[in-house]
């Protein structure tokens, strides 16, 4: 057998990959519609390879290595058909997340980084740029002089510039989030310097012989492109046009043939790991909900990486880093120890499952309270994917678990900035290890009982129910452990409300799952008689008695049949798992009733 091509988790340096021959996706055919736009801003949500990309172009396109293009493209569809435009460019690369997030340091560590960046654009091109236009830029004293040389002493030459600036809006999401709105209109309003210096990169785009040939920009969200250069009015934002919906992450084709090579190479289960990548990493689509459905690229790799070095599954699925992302919006649902309006949109997503607004393309920070341009940031950022379209209007959704994940811990984020729960959050997990152990229900139920009265207390929103439920999911998913939190999935001819699904995968001594019937009760309307709650526990476990004889819960929980037992422990089976029905009822924040009914 040939030698197992590596994988460079973490890598995007195109010519890296090339020179190891590590696993690579060819979307290089995409360089023939890219052409068809001089000015493009690309997006895309963090760790879903931006970069390599910017890395292709530039190896594509520098005149530096039009001698080696055959090194870098040989065997890619590009290589086989390359463009008359390949090699025929001098490149300024710029990677915004090298620049501090420290709002006392950002500007001075900005000037630095660029001026350097100009700088080694002048070593690097010397030969090839116009008589001492290489000292001028050393002796430029600032990052904007330095620009306007480059410009000027471009224009009229056949020399011609193609500008990458990756991660353009990394410092600047950071600085919104963690020292607000003032320190970041100082970055991108008025006469702040990052906004100066897409006024020069514009300027160098317009007039005859103009030498800014081509302009890539890559980021997360539109946010900050529209408060510097008022919507990108130096060209085109190509991230919902279904020519690059692909552009970036893995299709399922990509994920079948990573897993089916690595699999007899590794020692794991192809399958496994190829619904694994599909549950935790997969379902983002860009443009529209018939775009094809990708995996998020760095997470992908990361999996099969461990799968190559180690042949195990990792303990965890979620990347720590992603964590330290998606935190970064907490600012934007509570303010002033109040929950505001964007909070809001987080419940509708977790109790209802999906949001439908206007997929807004270009906004400023100033308007992200208002409510679709929030809903609009959550898809940017990758936290919601699009699932349809009605009446002129996007549905959202979120796209796989780790999101979802990732999603609801924002929701006992910000409740721990209204009132402390942090700690107790640790006490559904242990409640729910109890549970998955020896089927005792009782103790993670009495901590999300409590959380829902103290949150309901507080809250000034008048959708009780959708307050209740919310809380319940997100505070579930927060917790972590051993279980998917699912609700309002489809089964038995209706919806339930909440399951505990068990990650058998992953932790196959799992022996208990539930299904969770919710009824609430209005907070304004009297507390129901003995009478009545009878009745309402009696519409619970009807319900339950459809959800619960739902086939394909049966086959994939595992309820009432043998499992394939551990290689490890030589037993003839795994028992199977015992479904538990569990019905509460609240009236406003108050749990009436708790019980595990029986079919």
């Amino acid at each position: 057998m040939e030698k197992t091509r590596p994988i460079l988790y973490g890598v995007s340096d195109y010519a890296q990959m090339r020179k190891a021959n590590a696993w690579f996706v060819d979307r290089t055919a995409k360089i023939r519609d890219l052409e068809a736009t001089r000015y493009a801003l690309f997006l895309r949500p963090r760790r879903f390879g931006k970069s390599l990309w910017a890395s292709i172009l530039e190896a594509y396109y520098d005149v530096r290595y039009a001698d080696r293009f055959d090194e870098f493209f040989s065997g890619t569809d590009i290589g086989e058909n390359p463009t008359d435009e390949r090699g025929k460019y001098l490149i300024l690369r710029f990677d915004f997340s090298a620049v501090s997030k420290d709002a006392a340091l950002v500007q001075d560590d900005f000037n630095g980084y660029a001026g350097l960046r100009c700088d080694t654009f002048a070593r690097d091109y010397a030969q090839l740029i116009p008589g001492d236009l290489a000292e001028r830029i050393f002796k430029a004293p600032t990052v904007g002089k330095k620009l306007n040389e480059i410009a000027s002493g471009l224009q009229h030459t056949d020399r011609k510039l193609y500008i990458i600036i990756d991660e353009y809006d990394n410092f600047t999401n950071t600085i919104l989030a963690e020292y607000g709105v003032d320190a970041y209109n100082r970055l991108c309003h008025g006469d702040g310097f990052f906004k100066d210096f897409f006024t020069r990169l514009k300027a160098a785009t317009s007039g005859t012989e103009a030498p800014v040939a081509r302009l890539f920009i890559t980021g997360v969200s539109p946010v900050t492109m529209d408060d510097v250069t008022s919507g990108f009015n130096i060209g085109t934002n190509i991230s919902l046009d279904p020519r690059f919906a692909d552009l970036t992450g893995f299709r399922h084709d990509d994920l079948r043939a990573i897993a089916d090579y690595y699999a007899p190479r590794c020692g794991f289960d192809a399958d496994k790991a190829y619904n694994v990548a599909l549950a935790w990493y997969d379902n983002y689509r860009f443009g529209s909900a018939d775009a094809p459905a990708l995996a998020n690229t760095t997470l992908v790799l990361s999996l099969f990486n461990m799968l190559w070095q180690t042949g195990r599954f990792p303990d965890d699925f979620i990347d720590e880093n992603l964590r330290t992302d998606y935190a970064k919006i907490r600012y934007l649902v509570a303010a002033d120890r109040r929950l505001n309006g964007n909070f809001h949109v987080l419940e509708t997503l977790l109790a209802g499952g999906l949001l439908s607004e206007r997929l807004v393309k270009s906004f400023q920070a100033k308007e992200l309270s208002q409510k679709e341009n929030f809903t609009s940031l959550l898809y940017w950022l990758g936290i919601t994917t699009i699932t349809g379209a009605k009446f002129g209007k996007t549905a959202f959704g979120v796209p796989n678990e780790t999101l979802k994940e990732l999603a609801a811990k924002m929701i006992p984020a910000a409740y721990a900035d209204v009132h402390k729960i942090d700690e107790r959050v640790f006490g559904i997990n242990d409640g729910l290890c109890e549970f998955a152990e020896n089927g005792d229900w009782r103790g993670f139920v009495g901590i999300l009982s409590e959380i829902v009265k103290e949150n309901f207390a507080v809250r000034d929103s008048v959708e009780g129910e959708k307050v209740v439920q919310a809380t319940l999911v997100a505070l579930l998913i927060a917790a972590g452990g051993p279980y998917f939190v699912r609700h309002e999935r489809e089964a038995g001819g209706g919806f339930y409300d909440i399951a505990l699904v068990p990650q058998l995968d992953r932790w196959p001594d799992i022996a208990h799952a539930a299904l969770i019937e919710m009824k609430y009760v209005k907070a304004g309307d009297p507390a129901p008689t003995a009478e009545a709650l009878a009745d309402i526990k009696a519409q619970a476990i009807e319900q339950l008695d459809k959800y619960s004889h739902d086939h394909d819960i049966a086959m994939e929980w595992h309820v009432g049949a043998s499992r394939t037992p551990r290689p490890t422990t030589g037993a003839t089976g795994v028992p199977s798992v015992e479904l538990h029905r569990l019905v509460l009822v609240f009236h406003g924040g108050d749990a009436l009733l708790a019980e595990e009914v029986w079919p």
